[in-house]
This record gives structure tokens, sequence and C-alpha cells, in this order.
């Protein structure tokens, strides 16, 4: 075989150093500039989606992708060989970068052929859905591939609006699904976008100017770039300044993501219930009447309902669906019914228990996708006073010997009229206001229907595991300082409640896979110390139940977020959440969070609070927006509406505030003045570009007489235009031949017959094109601070 000649070699390499230098010379750099910028804000975008753990990753793979693909596209290779080879590659970096994860999910996977095999069989199944490892490795292959052909299709085709494709599609799904701290991403998605489309029409136009050889004056140059600066800064105006085209939240209609709903698809057809009910299994966030201690969790961000506040509300916004007492099999569970009782439209519920320090408040509920399996259930806060529907109210069994038909709590909440709870309803609900120290001295004079809640089955977990979270209780009461035997039942149910939310214990929605034969809670408590929601509940009710102290789980939904575009706070399936109330004499069943997950929605709840305005049961209620007018309790009290607005700030994320000279600036107040400042700045460069652009003799007279000014040339009295010509050439060496040709232009068209005079226009506007950057140097010069 004969091989290449050392001259061949250095030949096909000038050949392509001449490719590579074309390209860079041609407009390729400032495109791969922007083609960089806007790949980064769509993977920092995804990447503050937070779609599943480890995203972060997923910037430098987009990076990589498009500047794999952007040498291939400058290099003189077959398109159909450079691009397949750089997609081909993206499943590749996409298996290297999350393989950590998927061989931590999958501890016996081989990364090898077999390997393709294996996941296809669970793509089929359905059980990848719930893997969320495997969605992490989609995003990273998705991230390659948007940076990947969005290079190639700008600097190879020229064609930028087909290779945006899938970079928008990722983008809007960021925005429709996790519209929080997107604000600055879709400002740069704007600007960078349209800077791609001008930047890509403007190198095509001189490239095809060129091929047909035509010679572009200056001028057309700037008027491409004018028109282009007043249309970015439009369209920044049009993006950032215009309200909503409606207030109506269509993002339940649109959310179309195939990261979130393909998985709650899969599950919802899988299986009857949100959660699988094998502890090896995995699942998806939402609601569920049993607190399973599932494997592993994906998030789901469908909506789920909306609500406003009606009054100055003070307690926790946690809105309960079902009060879970039962305790089977190593799992909680809704006891099921013990008592149903029908209630009309607005009607109170007669307690056989009446509670002290409680307020008032109301909520108004807007249920858009109710749980499936669950969908009658009306959520709403604390304890019942009224619900503007015709509904069902559910106690779970008591003991016997009881009255059966007497209400001591309402358990679950069904809609009746209509039979589910789609819809909006409004719900007024009463709120503890006990302060601690109230708490304390409740005392454990506890009536005999609460006896079921004091203990646990004795078949609910191995008889050595029972022992050990007994013996784990005591340990935590005593390590804070308190006796067991004499501790009021708050300062236990706080001991354990910070015991759990200390640093020994981390949130994660992939708690490590229990070992066969091992109890769940066992090891949770004892060895892993790593959980959701469900795992530190069912810890702190087993605790607290193993002490003697009458506990309940609830199954239900925390605050959400605060949406500006809706005016409400919106509750996702992701919010779905399981806490613990434990019962005090008097003031009835109080609330705990033991469960800390870092986002602060979900903190030590304070006690005591209570809002302006509000109504308290045991006291008389007065009507803040008459003059004094006096409710008795029991009545129908008034609550002054809330007043949040669109300014409420929302419960969790969208950055802080700043404070400048008195004033409050939000983070989305701060970046719209920031787009209109840049907005400003591209109408002011697209002004100066018009004023060095004129259209006139006389003008283009003025404006050369006016950049001498600035430049240190002034006109002198009675000196002719000639005269003042030949004196410019010597002030400005540099730009002698222009401003020759200028002056002797302008003296032809300003005092030569019309038929001459127009001829000299041409000559005029080319020697202006030449003289204007010479000029704008002298100026810029002089204006220039001196160095010292």
């Amino acid at each position: 075989m004969q091989s290449a000649s050392p001259r061949r070699l250095e030949l096909d390499g000038e050949v392509v150093r001449s490719r590579i230098r074309a390209a860079l010379g041609d407009g390729h750099l400032v495109a791969f500039i922007i083609v960089a910028l806007l790949t980064l804000s769509i993977a920092n975008s995804t990447a503050t989606a937070q779609w599943v753990t480890g995203i972060g990753v997923i910037t430098l793979i987009a990076l990589a992708g498009a500047v794999s693909l952007g040498i291939l596209a400058i290099l003189p290779v077959p398109w159909a060989g450079g691009l397949g080879l750089g997609m081909l590659a993206g499943p590749v970096i996409a298996l290297v970068v999350a393989w950590p994860a998927l061989h931590a999910a999958h501890p016996t996977d081989t990364l090898d052929l077999r390997l393709i095999g294996t996941w296809a069989g669970r793509v089929s199944d359905g059980s990848a859905a719930s893997d969320p490892s495997f969605y992490l490795f989609l995003i990273c292959w998705l991230m390659w591939v948007t940076g990947a052909w969005l290079s190639w299709c700008v600097l190879r085709w020229r064609k930028p609006m087909l290779g945006l494709i899938p970079g928008a599609a990722a983008f809007a799904t960021n925005v429709l699904n996790f519209p929080t701290n997107q604000n600055g991403y879709t400002l740069a998605m704007l600007v960078f976008t349209l800077a791609l489309l001008l930047w890509s029409n403007y190198t095509s136009s001189i490239a095809n100017a060129n091929r047909a050889r035509v010679r572009l004056t200056g001028d057309a140059k700037w008027d491409f770039w004018e028109s282009g600066l007043v249309a970015m800064a439009g369209l920044i105006v049009v993006g950032i300044l215009l309200p909503p085209m409606s207030t109506v939240d269509k993002t339940v209609d649109l959310e179309s993501s195939m990261f979130s709903n393909w998985a709650t698809l899969q599950q919802r057809l899988s299986h009857p219930g949100i959660f699988n009910s094998s502890p090896g299994g995995g699942g998806t966030t939402g609601f569920s009447t049993d607190v399973k201690l599932s494997g592993p969790l994906q998030r789901t961000r469908d909506i789920v309902f909306e609500y406003t506040i009606v009054g100055d509300y003070a307690g926790p916004r946690y809105f309960r669906g079902v009060d879970v007492t039962l305790t089977q099999n190593g799992e909680w569970r809704y006891a099921g019914v013990g008592l149903h009782d029908a209630i009309s439209k607005n009607q109170t519920p007669q307690y056989g228990e009446e509670y002290q320090k409680l307020a008032l408040a109301g909520f108004n509920i807007k249920m858009l996708r109710p749980p499936i399996g669950n969908s009658d259930i009306l959520f709403y806060p604390g304890q019942l006073e009224r619900v503007d529907r015709q509904s069902l109210v559910t106690q779970v069994p008591l003991p016997a010997g009881l009255d059966p038909n007497v209400l001591k709590s309402i358990d679950r909440l069904s809609s009746l009229q209509p039979g589910t709870s789609a819809g909006s309803y409004k719900v007024y609900d009463w709120s503890s206001t006990a302060t601690i120290g109230e708490l304390r001295a409740a005392g454990t004079g506890y009536p005999d229907w609460v006896q079921p809640f004091m203990t646990l089955s004795p078949d609910y977990r191995p008889p050595d595991v029972l022992a050990k979270i007994h013996d784990l209780a005591v340990q935590v009461v005593t390590q804070a300082k308190l006796d067991p035997a004499t501790a009021s039942p708050y300062d236990i149910a706080s001991a354990i409640e910070a015991y759990l939310r200390s640093n020994q214990f981390s949130y994660t929605l992939i708690p490590p896979v229990t070992p066969d034969g091992v109890d769940t809670m066992d090891y949770f408590l004892f060895t892993s110390h790593k959980g959701y929601c469900e795992y530190f509940a069912t810890a702190m009710g087993d605790m607290l139940r193993s002490l003697g102290i009458p506990t309940r789980l609830v199954n239900g939904f925390g605050p959400g977020q605060f949406d500006s575009t809706v005016n409400s706070y919106v509750v996702r399936g992701e919010d779905a959440h399981t806490w613990v109330e434990v019962y005090f004499p008097s003031y009835g069943w109080i609330p705990f969070e033991p469960t800390n997950d870092n986002s602060g929605a979900y903190n030590v709840i304070e006690r005591g609070l209570v809002g302006q305005g509000l109504c308290l049961r045991d006291e008389n209620c007065v009507d803040p927006t008459s003059t004094g007018t006096t409710v008795p309790t029991g009545g129908t009290p008034q609550i002054t509406p809330h007043t949040g607005g669109r300014n409420e700030p929302a419960t969790t994320g969208g950055g802080g505030v700043l404070q400048v000279s008195g004033i409050r600036l939000d983070a989305n107040t701060a970046l719209r003045a920031g787009a209109i400042f840049v907005a400003l700045i591209l109408l002011l460069l697209a002004v100066a570009a018009r004023y060095l652009r004129p259209r006139s003799v006389m003008t283009v007279w003025r404006r050369t007489m006016a950049l001498a000014r600035l430049a240190g040339a002034e006109r002198r009295p009675g000196e002719t235009p000639l005269e003042l010509g030949r004196r410019w050439q010597q002030t400005f060496p540099e730009a002698a031949e222009p401003v020759g040709a200028l002056a002797r232009g302008f003296v032809v068209a300003a005092y030569a017959p019309p038929d001459l005079a127009s001829s000299s226009r041409a000559s005029v506007m080319e020697a202006w094109v030449s003289l204007r950057p010479m000029l704008l140097r002298r100026v810029f010069a002089r204006i220039r601070p001196t160095r010292i």
C-alpha cells in the first residue's frame, strides 16, 4: 500500500487550516459565541428546574456538544459523517455521566451491550418511568443534542431556526413546569435568539453579495444593524413589560413534559394508588390515603389545586386529606369508615368536643386535578367550620362502648354535590392559637375515645423492633434533659421532632434500599437515616405512641408556592405531604413537623400565632369590616379579605428583596428594571446609528462639522468650505483624502446648477462613509481619560 507523501499531507493540512480561517473570518466565531450563550441559557434553565438529582452536570454536557459539533461543522468533512458522528456520541456521553446513578440504582447492571436490552425491557414494562437515574440519562442526552444540533445548524447549514427546535422545546418545558427563577433565562433566550437570527441573516447577506460580486456600502450595513437594534429593544419591551394576556392559569392544559407526565401516567396505569406497595418498589410523589414506606419517588409537577386566603391567616397551611390512625403490617393506614354524616352547604358540623384557643380563617380553593382514586376529597387546613358544598364527613371507628354517632373528629371530608372535588369551593376552618405554655399545661387527662391512638398494634412490627423504637424514644427524651415519666407530652413531642430534624437525618426521594428481612423503620432510624416525609412522620408517630401519647398522621398537601401570574398559591403533586398531630386535652389535635427537607416550606410550627382580624372561638368575634358589630360564638363571623395581591411573596425560591434608599425591589422588579435599561441602551445605539447616517449632502456637511468640532477642529469665522477642508486635512492627516473629496463634493452640491449638483451626492456619501470612523476615533481619543 502506497502511503501519502509528506507533500500531500502538508497540502491537506493547509486546506484544513484555510477552511478554518475562512470559516472564522466568515462570521462563524461570533455565531459560535452566541450559540454557546444560548446553549448555556437552556442548560442552566433545565438545571434550575431540578428535574432529578445530579442534574447540574448538564451545563458542561450541552456546551461540550456545541463545541464538538461546531468543530466538525467548520471542518471539510461530509455533512452526513460529521452530524452522524456527533449525534452518536450523545447517548455514549450521557451514559458515561449517568452511569454512577444508574449503577447505584441497579447494582447488578453491567456496562456492556446487554445493558441496552435490559433498559429496553424496563421502558416497555413501565418500570423505567419511576427511576430518577434513567431520567438523568435522558436529560443528559437531550442537552447534548440541544447544543450539538444548534451548533451544526448555525455553523454548517446557516439555519438557526431549525437548530433552535430541541432547545426551545426544552426551555418551554422548563418554564411551563418550573416557572420559579426562570425570568432571567427567559430574557437571555429573547436576546440571544434575536441576536443569533440577526447575525445569521447579516452574514448570509454578506455571503450572497460576495458570491454575486456586489459591493455593499457601509451605510447598507448600518441600516441592517440599526433595524436589528430597534427590533431587539422592542422585543425586550414586549416580552418583559406587557402584562399577562390572561389571568387564567393555563399551565394544567399546557404541561406536557415527558419527564413528569410519562412517569405519572405509567405509575397510575400500573397501580391503583400513587405509591407502590412493595418496599423495594418506586413511585411518584402525590396523595395517598396510606403512609407507605416505598422505594424511590419521582417528582410530579401536576397542579392539583390553587388557593387564596380569606383573612390574615397565621396557622400552618397544611391541607388535610385523611387522618391516618391504624398501624398494621409495618404501615400507618387510613382506618376506614366508622361514622358517615352528610352536612348541607355552609352547615357547621356538631362536634362532640369544644376546644379552646381557636382562630377562624377562610380559603378559596380551586381544585384542578383531584388525586386519582380520591377525587371526592375536599382538602382544607385545621378543623372544619363549614364548606360551601353539600358534603360527607367521615370519622374512623372508635372504641366499643362509645356513642358511634357523636362526631369527635372529621377524618375525611368528601364532596357529595357534585361527586368530585373538582371546581371551586370556599372553606372556613379553625386553627389552634394555643401557646407553648398552654400546651405544656394541658395535662394527660385524655378522653376514652383517643385511647386507640395511644398504642401501636402488637403485630405492627416485630417485637424486638418495637422495643428498639421505644428505647430510642426514651433515649431522645432523656438526652433533651427531660424525665420521660414526668415531662409534658408537648416537651416530649418537641424533643422527638427536634431529633428527627437534626443533622443526623437527611431528606431524599431516593432512600437506600432496605435489605431483605429487615424492618424498614428499623433500617431508617438506626442505619440509613435517609428518607422522605413518610419516613419522618412514621418515625415520630411510632416513637410517640410507644410512650403512650395519642398520635395520628395526616396525609394531605403542603402550602405550595405563590404564583403572581394567577395571584394564588399553587399546590402540585410534589407538595403531597405527611405530618404528625398530637392530641392535647382542651386544645384538640396539634400539628408537628418532623420533616426537614431544606426547602423552607416545612419548618417547625410556631405556637400562639394569631392573625390580624381573625375571629377567636373562645371570644366574641368582632366584624372588622363594620363599626364594632359583635358576632357571638357559634355565629357566622365576617373575616377581613386577604389583600396580598400580586405583590405577595412566594413561600419558597425566587430570590430575595433588594432595598435601596427605602425602596424595596423584589427579583422580578429588579429584572424588569434591568430589561428597561438594556432596551434604552439599544434604542440609544439605534439613534446614534441614525445620527451617523445622514440622507442629504447638507446633513453630511453639518455632521462632519459637528464631529470635527468634537475632535478639536472648530470652524473659523469667514472660512469657506474649501479652506475649512484644507485645514481639516492638516489637522487630520490620516483622513486627508476623504476630507478633500467631501469638501469638493459639498461645494459642487451647494453652489453648482441643480443638474450638476445632484451628481455629487454619491461621491459625498462615499467620502462620508470613509471619513466617519476616522473622526469618531479622534473624538473618542480626545474624551478618553488621560492615564497618570
